[in-house]
């Protein structure tokens, strides 16, 4: 696997990526309005990457379950 690069959406981090997925988590509790915002901007992602994109709650941590 590739060397790990932590990227960045405005209000996420992420904080987990396999093969086709890459997990996102809110930086901090989001606004209804914060929350559809950072929505779209994950659809749009996904549609240009051709990768899914998983935003998770704020208090869930992912971790590797190979470990």
């Amino acid at each position: 696997m590739a060397a790990r690069v932590k990227k960045t959406i405005d209000e996420a981090v992420e904080i987990k990526q396999d093969e086709a997925v890459i997990y996102f988590k809110a930086n901090r509790p989001l606004t209804t309005q914060e929350h559809k915002n950072l929505h779209e901007k994950i659809e749009i992602e996904m549609e240009k990457s051709g990768l899914k994109i998983i935003l998770v709650p704020f208090l869930v941590d992912v971790g590797d379950t190979n470990e």
